[in-house]
């Protein structure tokens, strides 16, 4: 830094601690100057007293002494005519020294802040690209894993598609195996309808009308059996009343008679009541002997059919050699030979 420069602003600071140590000394002294109302007014808008800013000031004034002394102590050898030359000279190098080291200290620090930045920032740039590199790495695992369900569910799918496909064929080709049997079986028809023989619809028909009749034979017989066991037991009943009323003694008294007689109609009630559940009981048995052991006038179906129908409709239930013939009979429906 330049000897001017820095008289120059030692100077100036100088002058300027000098006038506000003047001011303070024409405040003490009384005067009305403008310019020690205008200072009255700036430290009262600071809240400073005026004492505490003389201490302030003479504070200032001695530290600023202090560092004019310090700063012009270098250039005392210089500016002393009475030193030797090489003294000055001596001075002067050990001023650009202490220079150069200040120099250099403070180049020093400025290289290592900036290699501190450096390295901080190329840390920050690793940690940046590390954190780039696992998010990268999340995102194709995530790709990967999704990628992999989507292939599963894509399998299952087809999976799923060729058992259903499987199954359709499987219900398409049944279907078809019936339609062909069913023309199969209306060309067999039609071929024996040719021939003259006898038809299974017609023989459905016949066995419908057949199996009518039996059972309205049936039902007719069902009734018949119900009304005579009901006159049945109406009759043992009437009976037994008759049997009751003569063994009774007769009485001459008319208030005995008149007890007796409602006696009598107290037991009818009770009478009535067996009757009619010895009238179910009678209806029930000989349902019984109708369909277990055979009531003398019921009426049994299967002895009115004739003897070929018997034999094809009921023989299988107790012959199996029936059974296989009428099975090869049905099969010659569907297959050629029965086979």
């Amino acid at each position: 830094m330049p000897l001017n420069f820095l008289l120059t602003v030692s100077k100036i600071d100088w002058f300027l601690r000098q006038k506000e140590l003047e001011i303070l000394t024409m405040i003490k002294d009384g005067s009305m100057d403008p310019s020690v109302s205008e200072f009255l007014k700036y430290l009262e808008d600071r809240r400073i007293d005026l004492e505490t800013q003389e201490l302030l000031s003479v504070e200032a004034a001695n530290a600023l002494m202090s560092k004019l002394r310090a700063q012009l102590e270098p250039f005392r050898y210089v500016a002393d005519e009475g030193i030797p030359w090489e003294e000055k000279s001596a001075v002067a190098r050990l001023t650009n020294k202490i220079k150069k080291s200040k120099r250099n200290n403070l180049w020093r620090k400025r290289k290592r802040k900036r290699i501190a930045e450096l390295l901080a920032k190329e840390h920050e740039q690793f940690d940046q690209a590390d954190r780039e590199a696992d998010e990268w790495r999340a995102r194709e695992i995530a790709k990967d894993i999704a990628s992999r369900k989507v292939e599963k569910m894509k399998e299952i799918a087809k999976l799923k598609a060729k058992e259903e496909k499987k199954r359709l064929e499987s219900e398409l080709e049944l279907v078809l195996m019936v339609e062909k049997l069913q023309e199969l079986r209306s060309m067999r028809i039609q071929k024996l309808k040719k021939q003259g023989h006898f038809l299974p619809e017609e023989d459905d028909k016949f066995l419908e009308k057949v199996r009518a009749a039996v059972e309205e034979e049936e039902r007719q017989a069902l009734a018949a059996a119900d009304t005579d066991a009901a006159k049945d037991a109406i009759a043992t009943a009437e009976e037994t009343r008759k049997a009751t009323q003569n063994q009774r003694p007769l009485s001459n008294d008319p208030m005995t008679d008149q007890h007796e007689n409602k006696e009598r109609k107290d037991q009818i009630t009770p009478n009535e009541d067996k009757k009619g559940s010895g009238t179910v009981t009678d209806m029930e048995s000989g349902k019984n002997k109708l369909e277990g052991h055979g009531y003398t006038r019921a009426y049994d179906p299967l002895t009115n059919l004739p003897i070929e129908f018997y034999h094809y409709y009921h023989g299988s239930n107790s012959d199996m050699g029936t059974l296989i013939e009428v099975r090869r009979t049905w099969d010659a429906y569907i297959r050629p030979g029965g086979r």
